[in-house]
């Protein structure tokens, strides 16, 4: 029998902010008792706020608090490794974005998944954001006819993400911890597949161009075709003040436009030529849609959802997309997902398809 929300046990590892943000609002919400595993003693900039076991060894919070979900907040790099324990321990797994930072180990971790009969959910909150997903009915909704082309932008000064801390010491900024602005930032390359569907070629640029003190990209420019034929772009940066992330979507009728920051769609129809603009509700706050990713989580625990809106497999095709950007800027070649990526990721990047 599948537990009730209030019974439901999570184990967060890894207490960066994000770590912190997921223990509060797990408490927030009431959803069952919250524990921490702490592998680092970094210095916090405030006391956590909630009730919280802590533990430092992994293995010992698992056996201890034989969680329902591992919640998995400690730096890319040790995504798999803390992922596939806690699939051993028999739990339910939510893992940051990105799913990883390389392809190995990938597979061997949702077939553990598949044979534990637990779920893996990847964090890409922005598809929880009500601005998001009403653009996404829009464009359902044959508002400004089938999609052309498509630009996400996302940018924003890495120095003043965390204030309390060394930007140079966190994982963003560090490419042995799994981090630079395309794995960081590929929130939009989610975005850009959840709307127009499955990829068929990748070309970017990518370089580290500021003064800041990192040893990854912090700039990047990507182009996709989709197999709609629609072209997408993407703008990730780690340099832009004030901070900004948008989506336009270009019909053959008519745009689509949603900014973030000002929590609003501008809807731009030829026929009429006039631009109307939908307000977000003004009640909406950042941290509800990180809220809605949790209560989607634990829908998916009690078995009434039949598998999570990101699941491993859609986690694993994005963390293919991001990869392949990364390999284009290497390189300078454009990269195929049918002939330049392997048979396992191209079955994942079906899981993309615009029907999921």
């Amino acid at each position: 029998m599948s537990p009730s929300s209030g019974d439901l046990r999570a184990l967060v590892v890894g207490l960066g902010s994000i770590g912190r943000r997921h223990a509060r609002n797990w408490a927030s919400l009431e959803l069952g008792p919250v524990a921490i595993c702490r592998q680092h003693g970094a210095a916090q900039p405030e006391p956590l706020g909630v009730e919280a076991d802590s533990f430092e060894d992994l293995s010992e919070a698992l056996a201890r608090t034989r969680p329902d979900v591992v919640l998995v907040t400690n730096p890319t790099s040790l995504h798999v490794q803390t992922a596939r324990e806690a699939l051993r321990a028999a739990s339910h797994v939510f893992v940051e974005k990105p799913l990883g930072c390389a392809m190995e180990g990938i597979a061997d971790l949702l077939d553990l998944a598949e044979a534990t009969r637990r779920f893996v959910m990847v964090g890409y909150n922005l598809r929880f954001h009500p601005g998001l997903r009403r653009l996404r009915r829009l464009a359902d909704g044959n508002v400004i006819g089938p999609i052309l082309s498509a630009r996400a932008e996302v940018g924003e000064y890495l120095p003043e993400w965390h204030p309390w801390e060394d930007y140079r010491q966190g994982y963003s900024a560090r490419a042995e911890l799994g981090g630079g602005a395309i794995l960081t930032f590929s929130h939009e390359l989610d975005a850009l597949c959840w709307l127009l569907g499955r990829p068929r070629r990748l070309t970017a640029m990518a370089a580290h161009t500021s003064a800041l003190e990192i040893s990854t990209d912090d700039v990047a420019e990507i182009v996709m075709e989709f197999e709609s034929g629609a072209i997408g772009s993407v703008h990730v940066d780690y340099l832009r003040r004030p901070p900004r992330r948008s989506l336009e979507l270009v019909g053959e009728r008519g745009v689509l436009r949603w900014e973030y920051e000002r929590n609003r769609i501008e809807v731009y129809q030829a026929d009429s030529r006039q631009v109307r603009v939908e307000d977000g509700d003004p009640r909406f706050e950042r941290n509800d849609m990180y809220k809605e990713e949790l209560r989607h989580l634990v829908a998916c625990i009690r078995g009434d959802l039949a598998r999570p809106l990101v699941d491993g497999e859609q986690g694993a095709a994005i963390l293919a997309v991001a990869l392949a950007a990364l390999r284009s800027a290497a390189t300078g070649r454009t990269i195929d997902f049918d002939t330049d990526t392997d048979a396992t990721a191209q079955r994942w990047l079906k899981h993309l398809d615009r029907a999921a």
